[in-house]
């Protein structure tokens, strides 16, 4: 469905939000990690951020979608837009899908769940990057960021049929399986092992997002300097709008209708990220359980904050990080996002929005029911 705004270059822009069909194609059953980003442009990406097309008449894009099993693609070129880019971008992303999932039977992540407590098992360039990443965000965050949470993740079941609060047992039981210090990555053997029966490896918090700066690798090889790519919520937003200026990004309003933003921030040659408690939760017993699971304790995170968005350089996976920040709260994650050196927008659950620096700067808020906290 396509309907007109105006923003304040003074003309109209297309707004575009997904269909009923695209947002489903989000769900990922047993996920914790469901963000949220829609795009306003001339060609429409998916999910809860919004990326909106230069206000001047730009050189007519071409624009693909791919819909994989586990998250809706659209591409969209502004350059060097023959059918043999969209193939490669989009086979390269296809195997970053299947190959970290732990929910494909036959993925090399699968391979190494299956051998968990039995020895180390050889693996590619792809899963030893992407546990790197893994493994950085779990030491910053003192094991707050856990890739080992898969069985406290199954336990929950949030985004599923099968959602529902576990009996205590069942979470101490599946807590004894949690701790990504049991994880033995041999570089020069290029191997993984896990170190007791059970424990499960989960990308889920970084997948879509490694996907989208590796379809970035393969676009910028090829030569394209305009594009604008969504990965269930992972945008990569590559180069610059074809005049020159940069990508304007909408953040969708948490509890909004899908395609309401309460603000926009600026991008070029970044990825942009959004995880959101309001997107992928269930209510019980009176409260409101969200996907993100503190490895910790066990049950889902609850700190007040609503949503989070990260913007990093397009080479970084932003994935991970919004995560986390959004599990350690306010101060920790500002502290995170510092240290990371990325841009963080809060959203708290009372409208208070929380920033770094660079975010601020980058930052026009559209909904006065917000107010920008100073820090």
């Amino acid at each position: 469905m396509i309907s007109t705004s105006k923003l304040s270059c003074g003309k109209n822009v297309e707004l575009v939000t997904p269909s009923s069909r695209a947002q489903s194609a989000l769900k990922v059953p047993h996920s914790p990690h469901k963000t949220a980003i829609t795009a306003f442009a001339m060609a429409a990406t998916l999910g809860c951020l919004l990326l909106t097309q230069a206000c001047s008449a730009p050189v007519a894009p071409v624009t693909r979608t791919r819909d994989f099993p586990y998250a809706f693609c659209t591409l969209t070129l502004n350059d060097h837009a023959e059918e043999s880019t969209f193939a490669a971008c989009f086979e390269r992303i296809e195997k970053v899908l299947h190959e970290l999932n732990m929910h494909s039977a036959d993925s090399e992540v699968s391979v190494v769940n299956r051998a968990a407590g039995t020895g180390a098992v050889p693996v590619s360039d792809d899963v030893r990057e992407i546990l790197r990443e893994a493994m950085e965000l779990a030491s910053l965050t003192d094991g707050l960021f856990d890739p080992t949470v898969g069985p406290l993740v199954r336990l929950w079941g949030v985004g599923s049929e099968n959602a529902h609060v576990p009996k205590p047992e069942e979470i101490r039981s599946a807590l004894r399986l949690v701790g990504w210090r049991d994880i033995v990555l041999d570089e020069p053997a290029r191997t993984v092992a896990l170190r007791r029966a059970g424990m499960t490896l989960d990308f889920g918090a970084l997948l879509k997002g490694f996907a989208a700066v590796e379809g970035g690798r393969i676009l910028s090889a090829r030569g394209v300097r305009s594009a604008i790519m969504d990965i269930g919520g992972s945008t990569l937003a590559l180069g610059s709008r074809p005049e020159g200026a940069p990508w304007r990004i909408g953040l969708q309003k948490p509890g909004a209708p899908r395609g309401t933003p309460f603000a926009v921030v600026q991008a070029r040659d970044e990825v942009v990220n959004t995880s959101g408690a309001y997107e992928q939760f269930f209510r019980a017993n009176g409260r409101r359980y969200q996907h993100i699971i503190d490895p910790r304790t066990g049950y889902p995170v609850d700190n007040g904050i609503e949503a989070v968005t990260v913007i990093s350089s397009r080479l970084r996976n932003a994935d991970g990080p919004t995560l986390s920040i959004m599990a350690l709260g306010v101060e920790g994650g500002l502290a995170l996002a510092k240290r990371l050196g990325v841009d963080a927008v809060i959203v708290g659950s009372d409208g208070t929005l929380h920033m770094t620096p660079g975010a601020s700067r980058r930052f026009t808020l559209l909904d006065p029911t917000y107010r920008i906290a100073s820090h």
